[in-house]
């Protein structure tokens, strides 16, 4: 028997309706890890602008120290490492002995890194500062 084309084309059409009515009035759910890589995506970009603020803040401070050390140079060229750490952190040079806090002598120190530097720039290299090995020192001077 020959069926009429029609009745062929809606036969076919079935499944397309069926999925078109299935879908209408519900929505897709997300999928739950989408949610969670929105997430991540958030805390990752909340993560580089903290750390950008950071290397601001670090950049700022680091300005600070070798305008510092620039203008003590000129006011006292003959001076020593020890020294201008007291006077730019009189805090971390409060010892009965007169010593610095043992941390401006390790090997990351950026104050001896830029000290040194300095030193060697204006060929005073008998002033270069080497890391050294320095207990903490816990006998502080008594306030005045």
């Amino acid at each position: 028997a020959k069926v009429p084309q029609s009745i062929g084309r809606t036969i076919l059409a079935v499944p397309k309706t069926i999925s078109k009515l299935s879908k209408k009035g519900k929505e897709e759910p997300k999928p739950k890890f989408a949610d969670h890589i929105a997430f991540i995506s958030k805390e990752i970009l909340e993560d580089q602008g903290r750390r950008r603020i950071v290397r601001e803040s670090q950049s700022d401070c680091m300005r600070e120290i070798c305008t510092h050390l620039e203008s003590f140079l000129a006011e006292k060229p003959e001076s020593q490492y020890e020294q201008w750490i007291a006077e730019l952190h009189p805090d971390n040079a409060e010892y009965a002995d007169g010593s610095i806090d043992h941390r401006f002598y390790v090997e990351d120190s950026d104050h001896r890194i830029l000290w040194n530097e300095v030193m060697i720039e204006i060929d005073a290299k008998e002033r270069v500062v080497d890391t050294k090995t320095v207990g903490p020192n816990y006998n502080r001077t008594e306030p005045n």
